[in-house]
């Protein structure tokens, strides 16, 4: 019975001992590959700390074609900052300068008048109408095609049709003439006046330059015949002259079509 315990016992100690050492294997394998993972490279500092995406995507403004190859990045941002910049300005720009015209109409500020038009060098609402009251019609519109509208003033009664421009932060009298005239939507001005003895209409069509100064200026006119006497009218026009020359119909009207077919629905004119 011992000699059997006695055999049994060594038995033991070695399957014991095969058991510790396949668990220090495993052991040493388990940290190797821990180890490994561990010592793996660590992402960047750049890619941790890589700005996130622009919410606001600019999209390419021109779809490319086959001949035509897309913008570029650059291209596209550089292109949009330039409009936007421009914008800004002429928006800029245009609120100074219909703020300055409410401050011309209220009374609060005076406009200069370089070429001494009406006054000798200052504007005020006063010098336009001949109204007690001052009662005057105004507009906002572009003549020298700056993108800043002019601001249009004709009085109610008498006075002198005057348009003021805003520049370098002034108002200044761009143009003065008779309230006969009435600005066109193409920027020319249209003078047309009625008169009598005989009847007749007289016209000039005026063109002017960015600052005000006259380019071009055309007359025409048209009249009722009278008999020898100067006594009887015709019922109708038929004289036509052109400069101080007589022309057919036919011929005025050819000639001052596109003077007279020029609208004016684009300026709206207000008390």
């Amino acid at each position: 019975m011992k000699r059997k315990l006695f055999l049994v016992k060594p038995l033991y100690l070695l399957l014991l001992s095969v058991f510790l050492v396949t668990l220090n294997a495993c052991s040493q394998n388990s940290t190797n590959t821990t180890a490994t993972s561990d010592t793996s490279p660590a992402p960047s500092a750049t890619t941790d700390t890589s700005p996130a995406p622009s919410a606001t995507v600019t999209e390419n403004p021109a779809k490319p074609t086959d001949s035509v190859s897309p913008q570029t990045s650059e291209e596209v941002s550089s292109s949009s900052n330039d409009e936007t910049t421009t914008d800004n300005n002429e928006s800029a720009a245009y609120k100074e300068a219909i703020a300055a015209y409410d401050d011309f109409l209220a009374g609060s500020v005076n406009a200069k008048d370089p070429k001494q038009e009406i006054s000798d060098g200052v504007v005020t609402l006063k010098d336009i109408s001949l109204e007690p009251d001052f009662k005057t019609y105004y507009a906002l519109f572009d003549m020298n095609g700056d993108g800043i509208p002019e601001l249009h003033l004709r009085p109610i009664a008498g006075g002198s049709y005057a348009i003021f421009t805003y520049q370098d932060s002034k108002i200044v009298l761009w143009h003065n003439g008779p309230d006969y005239e009435s600005p066109l939507n193409n920027g020319a001005i249209l003078y047309e006046r009625d008169g009598a003895a005989p009847t007749h209409i007289n016209y000039y069509y005026l063109v002017l330059d960015s600052d005000g100064n006259e380019v071009s200026r055309v007359n025409f006119s048209k009249y009722h015949s009278v008999d020898e006497n100067g006594m009887t009218e015709s019922t109708d026009y038929d004289v036509f002259m052109i400069e101080d020359k007589e022309v057919t119909e036919d011929e005025w009207n050819s000639a001052t079509k596109e003077y007279l077919s020029n609208a004016s629905d684009l300026i709206e004119w207000k008390e």
